[in-house]
């Protein structure tokens, strides 16, 4: 992520509002596409609109990545400040070169803390710019609207509220909405790029004996392969190839709570939620 200055410039005869509201459209087209990450910050300075943002690589600022709607609202904020922004990289230590996602793996993995992109290398853990994924803007999208769901889910159970548990089970069980509808994102980058691409199922809580021993919870099969430093599932020692699921050993020894998201014979499998029924160009 590279901390970047968006220079709107003073704008026309439009007041303030209506200046902000149009540049803000239009850096949410460039959340939406990844080429954008994090949060961003809008401030008038010296009379000219600025936006603090964290560019999720280098030439993240080029049009050529703009889907047709940030195309659109570019053309809307040249109309109402007279130019193109300008982009200023503020960043002292920014990255040479983009992280590739080329890679023996790739794997979907974020947390509740976590601003820069899910899909990240298997082999180095390093977060690749979705704006480069070979994927279309709905796919972009999809990527981005799901990272944010399992933000909140993640959220929820970190404040081990009434809905600590309902949200531990998003995320633990291979079969739940939110994990449905990762691993058919994850189907839809490998299929994208030809990477064996594997969903993160996350794991806190374990039993007092026998963790090591649990079944992949997608097929029943043993799973716990640990890897040498520098392979590429390295980071993940517990992993099935045919479910493409990764996992790790949990460090809070809870026997009843350890039997969530574990392996069921009878389990079913949901359909994943339609893509894009709670989407808004918003």
């Amino acid at each position: 992520m590279i901390l970047t200055e968006l220079n709107f410039g003073c704008g026309r005869s439009l007041e303030k509002g209506e200046l902000e509201d149009i540049a803000e459209t239009y850096i949410a087209s460039l959340f939406h596409a990844g080429q954008l990450c994090g949060e961003y910050f809008l401030t008038w300075i010296k009379g000219h609109l600025i936006c603090h943002v964290l560019m999720a690589g280098l030439c993240a600022d080029k049009t050529r990545y703009h889907s047709d709607w940030g195309k659109s609202n570019l053309k809307k904020v040249i109309k109402a400040f007279g130019r193109r922004p300008v982009w200023t990289i503020r960043d002292d230590e920014f990255p040479r070169r983009n992280i590739a996602w080329k890679a023996p793996t790739l794997h979907l993995f974020t947390h509740a803390f976590a601003w820069q992109p899910p899909l990240c290398r298997g082999d180095t853990g390093q977060s690749i710019p979705i704006f480069l994924l070979p994927l279309s803007f709905q796919g972009k999208d999809d990527l981005i609207r799901w990272q944010s769901e399992y933000h909140l889910y993640d959220r929820l159970w970190l404040n081990s509220g009434v809905l600590e548990i309902a949200a531990y089970k998003e995320l633990v069980d291979p079969n739940s909405g939110l994990s449905a509808e990762g691993r058919e994102l994850c189907a839809e980058i490998e299929k994208a790029t030809g990477v064996p691409t594997y969903y993160f199922l996350m794991r806190f809580y374990a039993p007092s004996q026998g963790a090591d021993d649990r079944r992949c919870p997608g097929c029943g099969k043993p799973w716990h392969i640990p890897q040498p430093q520098g392979a590429p599932y390295q980071q993940w020692p517990f992993r099935c190839e045919p479910c493409r699921l990764v996992s790790k050993a949990g460090v809070d020894i809870n026997k009843r709570l350890a039997k969530i998201g574990q392996w069921r014979p009878n389990s079913q499998k949901p359909k994943p939620r339609l893509k894009g029924a709670h989407s808004s160009a918003a």
